[in-house]
């Protein structure tokens, strides 16, 4: 592989939160009388759009809103996002593409707003040359955003390669034409992962061994 453009997701490729999302959903879901999940249910059934996941967890959405438990949700999670930290390694990754020229680009479900400041917050801001968000939190997908930023910047498909630990960001790789690879150890198992068809990596210093050393 040797891309001119890498586009990083965010949550669970780069900051580690997977058991942070995973204690709030159980607290959402203790609060209403429902079941827990497990972790292992966790990364086998969280995909997007979130709310299909959400279904699945037993939510019915008739005596509330789905906007307003992902509202809940993300209160608490921006309440506790201190808690979180980056992935080993993933740093040296990304310094090793800044070394060689190639441009970066965070692209996520996240909020514009939130992932601005949460770029900000773990001094990571510095290393894109675009930060592109949602415009709301409900987590439906990042497709349309990829396609008009891949048209935007003018680049073929061929020279850039998508980052992420999700089913979804396989379909938005496909859907913009571009190579993607996965990490494991975020919000989705590697058995899930390895559905996609693609390479999966265990950590982000597998992925940049594979990549730069």
């Amino acid at each position: 592989m040797d891309p001119k453009l890498l586009i990083w997701d965010w949550n669970g490729t780069i900051v580690d939160d997977t058991d942070l999302c995973l204690e709030i959903e159980n607290e959402l879901l203790r609060e209403r009388g429902m079941r827990e999940i497990t972790k292992a249910w966790y990364l086998t059934h969280f995909r997007f759009p979130v709310r299909v996941y959400y279904l699945e967890m037993g939510y019915t959405f008739r005596e509330e809103s789905f906007e307003t438990v992902a509202g809940v949700f993300m209160e608490r999670y921006h309440a506790r996002f201190s808690e979180c930290a980056l992935r080993r390694g993933v740093t040296d990754v990304m310094d090793a593409a800044k070394r060689r020229g190639i441009t970066q680009t965070l692209l996520s479900v996240t909020r514009q707003d939130d992932l601005l400041k949460q770029a900000r917050a773990f001094g990571m801001a510095g290393y894109f040359s675009e930060i592109i968000g949602q415009d709301d939190s409900l987590c439906v997908s990042k497709i349309d955003r990829a396609k008009a930023y891949m048209r935007r910047l003018g680049i073929a498909p061929e020279d850039a390669l998508f980052i992420g630990d999700t089913d979804h960001d396989a379909e938005t790789a496909n859907a913009v034409g571009c190579a993607y690879v996965l990490l494991a150890g975020g919000h989705q198992s590697r058995e899930v992962l390895l559905r996609c068809g693609a390479p999966v990596y265990d950590s982000p210093e597998a992925l940049g061994k594979a990549l730069f050393f």
